[in-house]
């Protein structure tokens, strides 16, 4: 039984130690590889004024980003934390959906209200100039306001987690707020390292306007070959293109590496920071609700600047686009003009989420110490150098046959984005799980046995989710798919990079509708599905007759 448990455990997580290979640990092997065994890349790690200077404003325009959706979040946080009834319910389901919507796209909008209504957003005198600091500032507030629901809902997480008690002994000192601040601080300063990390890894909302930062310069390195410099900076090099097929490819490669790294090093600490942040957050391993008194409910003027919020984030930037449009509006239209890039787009977000899927079905059978860690390791580099690293591996002879498909392109997905769904995974070895998995072990089920009848039966729900969000991302995502160019199937979003220089441009704008209709449907379906997983989790934790019989056929 011993040797047949050890094989059973071995099948299991093959599936998951075959995509976190594939997916992370090559991209992340190959930029390692790249660093050490090329002398100009070392030489450039060295910190020239330029480049701390580049450094310097990459941090303060992101930093900023961070502060202001964090300061947004608080109040839908405790709204998500301390909320009852619909409107708590339809937050949960809206942040984190609104989340999902392309990035390029919001950005666009929010340009298109600056355009119409520049008298009414900036101060008499001020003029409106590409790269100019009325233009950083729309970048910044496009960034935070799309942001703004990653602080929400870690906020809206930790007062769910936090003990109620605490909190009351609080009310009767006069010191709730101070109380709750601090008990807030771990989960606050986890959302600002978040942030700042997801806006640095954006450069598409920066680079039309030629904003010069680490994601924009490291485009522009990789397109030129050219080390970045004052004297080849996106802000002198005008438009780039994508000429990753020429024959120096590999020296380019490295010199986006170099480029990159001193904000590869910055992130590293971000993400430490956050880590760091999140694990101070009190309470239980499971999500309580509804278990807090009267006493500690969110404000109904908390409420208010929440629903304001939302409308500002999210109806603003989509009436904008709507309003900007000089055709009218026809879905079917939209739908016979951008139907096959887009339909390309969503067979590629599938296959990834297949793809994300199998790993984290596999993970929730058999746990690999690390993989979380790999995972997010190939995320935080970013869209960018992950789409380099594969383009070196790939695009070589013999391997054509994966280069030229969505093959690429879903391991790109899959390696940005595939954390989630081992998140997804590592989430059933927490208590509850463990309990479960004892009472199966206990009573002689192997590894494949007690996932199959106990673990995925309650589980896949919430394993779904975590797919549907790699799908959902994948359509989204913008700096790696601009530079793979996918040619079979052709996706959406290389056009739409094309199109976002123009001030107004109607196809530009039914582009970006017709895709945050698509892409939202797998959000809201990720999100309710992840409500499914929970409720069927407390079922199993108060000892419901589903979880007993598949307890016992384990």
């Amino acid at each position: 039984m011993s040797f047949k448990k050890d094989r059973s455990s071995i099948l299991v997580a093959f599936p998951a130690v075959f995509v976190l290979t594939l997916c992370s640990v090559l991209p992340l092997y190959w930029m390692c590889w790249t660093v050490a065994a090329n002398p100009q890349v070392r030489a450039e790690l060295s910190l020239s004024a330029f480049r701390f200077e580049l450094l310097g404003r990459t941090l303060l325009y992101n930093g900023t980003v961070a502060i202001i959706a964090t300061a947004m979040g608080l109040p839908a946080g405790y709204v998500l934390g301390r909320g009852r009834g619909m409107i708590a319910r339809l937050l949960w389901v809206l942040l984190p959906a609104a989340l999902l919507l392309p990035s390029l796209s919001y950005a666009y909008g929010w340009a298109q209200f600056v355009r119409m209504y520049r008298h009414l957003v900036l101060p008499w005198g001020i003029t409106f100039r590409p790269n100019g600091a009325a233009d950083i500032l729309r970048c910044i507030w496009s960034l935070a306001a799309w942001l703004w629901a990653v602080p929400a809902g870690l906020i809206g997480l930790a007062l769910r987690r936090m003990d109620s008690n605490v909190q009351q002994q609080a009310v009767l000192d006069g010191a709730l707020h101070w109380v709750t601040f601090r008990q807030l601080l771990g989960p606050i300063i986890a959302s600002l390292a978040i942030v700042t990390i997801l806006a640095t890894q954006e450069f598409a909302v920066y680079e039309p306007t030629g904003i010069s930062v680490v994601a924009t310069e490291v485009r522009m390195v990789f397109d030129t070959g050219a080390m970045s410099s004052p004297d080849n900076s996106i802000t002198q090099s005008g438009a780039l293109g994508g000429g990753f097929a020429s024959s120096d490819q590999p020296q380019r490669a490295a010199a986006a590496v170099a480029t990159a790294a001193p904000l590869l090093a910055v992130t590293i600490l971000l993400a430490i920071a956050a880590a760091w942040g999140a694990g101070q957050t009190a309470g239980s391993e499971t999500v309580a609700t509804g278990d807090w008194p009267p006493v500690l409910d969110v404000s109904k003027v908390t409420v208010a600047i929440t629903i304001a919020l939302l409308l500002l984030n999210i109806g603003v930037p989509v009436l904008s686009l709507i309003r900007s449009l000089y055709v009218p509006l026809s879905p079917w239209t939209m739908w016979k003009e951008f139907g096959p890039k887009v339909q390309g787009a969503i067979l590629v977000a599938v296959e990834a989420s297949a793809f994300a899927l199998i790993a984290g079905f596999s993970s929730a059978g058999r746990w690999i110490r690390g993989s979380l860690a790999l995972a997010g390791a190939s995320f935080l580099i970013g869209g960018q150098l992950l789409a380099i690293a594969l383009i070196r591996i790939w695009n070589r002879p013999g391997l054509y046959w994966g280069y030229d498909t969505s093959i690429v392109p879903l391991i790109a997905y899959a390696g940005r984005f595939g954390w989630l769904a081992l998140a997804a995974g590592r989430a059933t070895w927490t208590r509850p799980w463990r309990e479960m998995r004892d009472v199966a072990s206990a009573d002689g089920a192997s590894t494949f046995q007690t996932a199959f009848w106990v673990i995925w039966p309650l589980a896949w729900p919430t394993l779904l989710a975590g797919g549907l969000v790699v799908g959902a991302l994948s359509m989204t995502e913008v700096p790696a798919t601009v530079l793979l160019m996918p040619e079979h199937p052709q996706v959406l979003t290389p056009t739409l990079m094309t199109w976002v220089h123009m001030v107004r441009y109607d196809a530009m704008i039914e582009a970006s509708l017709i895709m945050m209709a698509t892409v939202i449907v797998p959000a809201l379906v990720a999100v309710i599905l992840t409500g499914i997983g929970l409720r069927a989790l407390k079922a199993a934790m108060v000892g419901s007759p589903t979880a007993q019989t598949a307890s016992q056929r384990g």
